[in-house]
């Protein structure tokens, strides 16, 4: 069963977490701000409270934490999602990517689903692929996604 906990009613315990991950090596290596120092991670989730143009959620899969999925930008017509799993889990990318589908589509009801990875993160690229985004884009930094409300069954 998955649950997702919105980072504004993350418990103390939860933000640590969330803290640890997004700064193991092995996933802030792919982020645009590579480096976050605690309070700016406590800012940042404090900032989330009041803006509906973003949301963020700690994945759990039964009781246990496995990553993060974000949206940005959301409009009525589209979004940018953001994902992670827990550096210390493995092969949980399709359940956060079905999850993260799922909620874009069904709750939030977008038309187009937009994504971005660094050109060597060739994991996201492929996972990102395996669903059905379309690459539409690419500059010397990063690959551009899409994917459309009824392609590939969601």
């Amino acid at each position: 069963m998955i649950v997702l906990k919105n980072f504004a009613q993350l418990q103390a315990q939860e933000k640590a977490l969330v803290y640890k991950w997004r700064t193991h090596k092995d996933v802030a290596s792919y982020m645009r701000n590579e480096k976050i120092s605690w309070k700016e991670h406590l800012e940042f989730l404090e900032s989330l409270k009041g803006d509906l143009s973003k949301k963020y959620f700690l994945v759990f899969y039964g009781d246990e934490a496995i990553g993060v999925i974000d949206f940005v930008d959301i409009c009525e017509e589209s979004c940018e999602f953001g994902m992670y799993q827990s550096p210390n889990l493995k092969g949980y990318g399709g359940v956060l990517m079905q999850t993260l589908l799922q909620y874009a589509f069904e709750t939030l009801k977008v038309k187009s689903l937009y994504a971005r990875a660094f050109n060597t993160n060739t994991k996201a690229i492929s996972l990102y692929l395996a669903y059905g985004f379309n690459f539409f884009k690419k500059d010397c930094l990063m690959s551009y996604f899409v994917k459309s409300a009824g392609e590939g069954g969601l």
